[in-house]
Parts: C-alpha cells; structure tokens; sequence
C-alpha cells in the first residue's frame, strides 16, 4: 500500500489563508458596493427638496449640490440645465442615469477584484502545498512483482 503524503499543520494554515483573502476581499467589496447608489440618493434627496420649495435659488442650490456627485458627462450636462422644475426633473433623469452606470461599474470592478484575488489565492496555494512538484511517488519507483 502506497504512503500517504503528509502536509504539515503550516502548509494547511498557509493554504487556508490563501483562501480566506478571497473571503475578506468579498467582505471589503461589500462596503465599496453601495456607495453610488448613496450618492445617487442624496442628489434625489437634494432636487427633491428643492422642487417641493419651488424657490428658483433653492433649485439653483440643488443643482450646484448634486453636481460634485455626478461623473464627468452628467456634469457636462448639468451645467446647461435652467433651475426650474424641468431642469430639475432633467437633473433627477441624470441622477438615475448616471447612478446605474457607476453602480454597473462598481460591481464590474468588484468582481474582477475578486476573480483575481481568487487565482493569485489559488496560485499561492498550490505553490506552498507543492502539487506541481515533480518528484516520483514510492509506488512509480518501485519494480511490478513477477
């Protein structure tokens, strides 16, 4: 009968931490997720108010609140919107536009954030159990018994 190979108690820790990275990286991921979608809640929050107000330095406060949480284009486009309630109502389209693209974005990232930590986990796990090592087995070296 063949001799099992037996992997030492730092080997089996080392490869559990590999994996327990993968499992902090999902953890970490999971704060950084909802952050566009708050972003996107407190600019609604802010036209919101101001539309309810109808006070055009109100809706003009608004716009200028909501732009540093918008990306690049819907900014563009905010600049150009008249504070009135259809600029407003513009500027609440954008909002829902623009949260749904960083949201997509976001888990996008988040997610080959994890792959790649996942195959560099694995990785580093087969390099500290030494399953690519190329040393014959007891069983190979031996000659078959006539």
């Amino acid at each position: 009968m063949a001799e099992r190979m037996r992997i030492s108690a730092q080997r089996i820790g080392l490869m559990l931490t590999a994996f327990l990275m993968i499992t902090l990286i999902g953890v970490f991921a999971t704060f950084a997720a909802p952050i566009p979608a708050m972003r996107g809640v407190l600019a609604e929050r802010a036209i919101a108010s101001a539309a309810a107000t109808g006070d055009p330095a109100a809706m003009k406060s608004a716009l200028a609140e909501a732009r540093p949480l918008l990306g690049v284009t819907a900014q563009k486009t905010l600049a150009t919107l008249t504070p009135d309630r259809a600029g407003l109502a513009r500027a609440a389209g954008l909002v829902a536009a623009d949260t749904k693209l960083a949201s997509g974005l976001v888990s996008y990232r988040l997610r080959l954030l994890v792959i790649v930590i996942g195959v560099l986990a694995a990785l580093f796990g087969i390099a500290l159990l030494g399953i690519g090592e190329s040393r014959p087995t007891p069983i190979i070296m031996k000659a078959p018994e006539p």
